[in-house]
C-alpha cells in the first residue's frame, strides 16, 4: 500500500498535479503562521517572535490533517443539504459609512496589517510624530461597513458617536499616537509616560 501512494506522489510530481493532502498542510501551516504573527504583535512581551517559528512547527506535529479533511467534507455534505443562505447584500462604497473602525494599522501600499512600525515613529509624544511621512506610509483602522444614514455622511451609530474620527480624512497626530499605544506598536520603554 505504501508503494502505491508513494507510485501515485511521483506520478503527481511528474504531471505537476495537486496533492491534496500537501495543499491543505501547506494552506494550514500559513494561516497559523498569520495567526501566531498577530498574537506576537498585541503581546509581543508574552509571546515574541523568536518563539512563532517553534510554535508554529508544534502545532503543525500536532494536527491530525486526515481528520481535517473528513470534517471538511462532511461539512460540504450537510451544508448542501442545508438551506441556501441569503446572499451577503454589498453596500455601494459611496453609500458607506465614513467613520473610521478600530482596527489595526495597515501599510498604505500593501493593504495588510503591519506587526511593528518603523523606528522612526517610535515616539513618545504625539508631537514627536511627522504626521506627512506616518500616513503616507500607514493607514488607520478600517471604514465602518454599514450603510450611511439618510441625508448623513455617517451611520446611526457613528451620527452620534465618531471616537476615530472619518476615514476618508487625514487622521491627527494625537489619532496616530492612540493607535499605536493601543494596538501595542510601540516598544515598552518608548511608551512609559
Amino acid at each position: 500500500m505504501a508503494s502505491a501512494r508513494e507510485d501515485i506522489r511521483e506520478n503527481a510530481k511528474e504531471y505537476k498535479i495537486i496533492d491534496i493532502h500537501d495543499l491543505h498542510s501547506r494552506i494550514i501551516r500559513s494561516n497559523i503562521s498569520e495567526l501566531l504573527k498577530i498574537i506576537n504583535a498585541k503581546y509581543p512581551i508574552k509571546f515574541p517572535k523568536n518563539v512563532i517559528k517553534t510554535e508554529l512547527d508544534h502545532i503543525m506535529s500536532n494536527i491530525n490533517l486526515s481528520i481535517i479533511s473528513s470534517q471538511q467534507n462532511a461539512t460540504k455534505i450537510s451544508s448542501s443539504r442545508s438551506k441556501a443562505s441569503k446572499p451577503k447584500s454589498v453596500i455601494d462604497p459611496s453609500a458607506r459609512c465614513q467613520a473610521r473602525i478600530w482596527d489595526g494599522i495597515f501599510d498604505r501600499t500593501t493593504n495588510k496589517m503591519i506587526i511593528e512600525i518603523d523606528d522612526e515613529f517610535q515616539v513618545t509624544d504625539y508631537n514627536d510624530i511627522n504626521i506627512k511621512k506616518f500616513n503616507k506610509k500607514y493607514i488607520l483602522g478600517k471604514q465602518c461597513a454599514r450603510k450611511k444614514a439618510t441625508s448623513a455622511n455617517y451611520c446611526l451609530q457613528h451620527t452620534r458617536h465618531r471616537p476615530h474620527g472619518n476615514y476618508l480624512e487625514t487622521p491627527s497626530k494625537e489619532l496616530c499616537l492612540h493607535f499605536m499605544i493601543d494596538g501595542d506598536y510601540l516598544e515598552k520603554e518608548s511608551s512609559d509616560y
